[in-house]
């Protein structure tokens, strides 16, 4: 096992996203939702991600990202398509003790992020250390399917 299963708090914590697409935009949606401050550095914004900026939800920094823009930050998810800004990200957020995730690439990165969906009081993390994120996925969206029938299977439904 190279990863230690661990639920972080991240209330009111600064988290900056380094890019403006579809999977930054996913995961800005998550840390919003677990109540961190996020900060997208990009010098474009998916519509989604415009609609949170324009609703007071994040902030933006329209630009390339640069070390001094990651410096303040507790947590730092770089989510480029860009091979070269992604190791640069990482290099930059290690060298400050910052955590860092580089999507799809877990060499790169401190902490990795599991699959996740909420289903009334529960909340579940699936992931695979690593090895294979679909498969993470694919395993959360079966038991996201299959939930209701473990209720009622359990008598809690």
């Amino acid at each position: 096992m190279k990863y230690y299963p661990i639920a972080l708090d991240v209330r009111n914590k600064r988290a900056i996203i380094v890019g403006g697409g579809r999977i930054a935009e996913r995961k800005t949606l998550k840390l919003i939702q677990a109540g961190a401050k996020v900060k997208i550095v990009s010098p474009t914004l998916t519509v989604k991600l415009r609609m949170l900026l324009k609703a007071g939800k994040i902030s933006w920094c329209k630009t390339m990202v640069r070390e001094e823009l990651i410096t303040s930050a507790e947590m730092v998810v770089a989510a480029t398509s860009d091979v070269f800004v992604n190791k640069n990200v990482a290099k930059w957020a290690k060298r400050n003790g910052i955590l860092v995730n580089v999507v799809d690439e877990k060499d790169l990165s401190s902490f990795i992020s599991p699959a996740i969906f909420r289903k009334d009081r529960a909340i579940f993390a699936v992931y695979t250390d690593g090895q294979d994120p679909r498969l993470s996925r694919d395993l959360k969206d079966f038991i996201k399917e299959k939930w209701d029938d473990f209720l009622s299977y359990r008598n809690r439904l």
